[in-house]
């Protein structure tokens, strides 16, 4: 494979975490809004339900399944802003989401 290739590659997969990355974000502004709303505590208790079932089943770091529950447990103000962090802890924190089950909702 040429250095060219090599660049290529790169940058195109550069671009696809790009566009993942900005996804995630779009999601975690639903939900904010979401948790803004009536539907809360609906959403926050199976968030937190999707955290325990990660933990249960080894699925992520303890890392992670320790912040999240940290986070869920803020008022939604403070949640929003934890969630939509744009430093690197906020983008990974975004890529083990416990808000999947948001995708593909209309707002």
């Amino acid at each position: 494979m040429s250095d060219d290739e090599i660049l290529e590659q790169r940058r195109l997969a550069r671009q696809e975490k790009s566009k993942r990355d900005a996804e995630l974000m779009q999601l975690h502004v639903l939900a904010a809004d979401v948790m803004m709303g009536s539907r809360s505590q609906q959403v926050r208790e199976r968030a937190l339900s999707r955290v325990d079932a990660w933990e249960e089943g080894a699925l992520c770091s303890l890392r992670y399944i320790a912040e999240w529950r940290r986070m869920l447990n803020l008022s939604p103000p403070a949640l929003r802003q934890a969630m939509l962090r744009l430093d690197a802890e906020g983008v990974a924190l975004r890529q083990n989401t416990p808000f999947g089950f948001l995708m593909g909702r209309q707002q």
